[in-house]
């Protein structure tokens, strides 16, 4: 590929990622099964429970439940690099989101917030790009813990 080409990818790779975090402002939580490759080929791990590897029913099941539960969400991607392997592009970058957490059932809200690590590997499948795994870890919180030991 050239190099115009490439740049031209990333760019539609990264309007993509964007997209799904989007999701949390917009609330079109039907549209999240369109991010996902098919059930037999997508992963998941993510930060919250369950620290299970998910499919994209599961995953599509519990990003309905965290964007459809999360208002005032924000969400800011940081040091995104994209490297393109072929058809496929993966991403990795530095998610920080707020927001805050509703309960409905007793009509309390919690703030919330979390700084990820984040790896996305997506796809093409004909005209439109679907992740084939999302990888979320939690960024450590250097504060809290000890300096090195001498």
């Amino acid at each position: 590929m050239n190099r115009a080409v490439d740049e031209q990818t990333r760019r539609e790779v990264a309007e993509f990622i964007r997209s799904f975090f989007e999701v949390g402002k917009s609330k079109d939580l039907a549209s999240l099964m369109d991010f996902h490759a098919p059930a037999p080929i997508f992963t998941k791990f993510d930060e919250n429970p369950p620290y299970t590897k998910q499919n994209s029913e599961e995953a599509f099941i519990y990003e309905q439940a965290a964007f459809a539960n999360i208002s005032d969400y924000e969400y800011k991607i940081e040091e995104e690099k994209i490297d393109l392997l072929g058809g496929v592009a993966i991403a990795t970058f530095y998610l920080t989101f707020t927001g805050v957490f509703v309960n409905d059932y007793s009509f309390e809200g919690m703030t919330v917030g979390s700084r990820s690590r984040v790896t996305m590997v997506a796809a093409k499948f004909g005209d439109s790009w679907r992740l084939v795994h999302s990888h979320f870890s939690p960024f450590p919180d250097f504060s809290k813990k000890e300096g090195p030991r001498k």
